[in-house]
C-alpha cells in the first residue's frame, strides 16, 4: 500500500477520513484507482468478477 500517514496532504478536507480508512486497513489506493475508471469500465470489471464467483460456486463439490 502506497499511502502512509506522511503521504496524505493534511490540507485536504478529507485527510482525517482517509487516514481513518488507512488505519482500519482499507486499501485507499485501490479505491482511488477504481474511481479513475469510467462507470462502464467499473461495471464491466464487476461483471467479470461476479461471473467468476458464480462459476466457482457451480464447480464446488456438494
Amino acid at each position: 500500500m502506497k499511502n502512509q500517514k506522511n503521504d496524505i496532504p493534511h490540507d485536504l478536507p478529507q485527510a482525517d477520513e482517509i487516514q481513518a480508512a488507512l488505519d482500519h486497513g482499507i486499501d485507499v489506493d485501490a479505491l482511488i484507482d477504481n474511481l479513475k475508471r469510467t462507470p462502464e469500465e467499473r461495471i464491466r470489471r464487476h461483471q467479470i468478477a461476479l461471473n467468476t464467483v458464480e462459476r466457482l460456486r457451480e464447480a464446488r463439490p456438494l
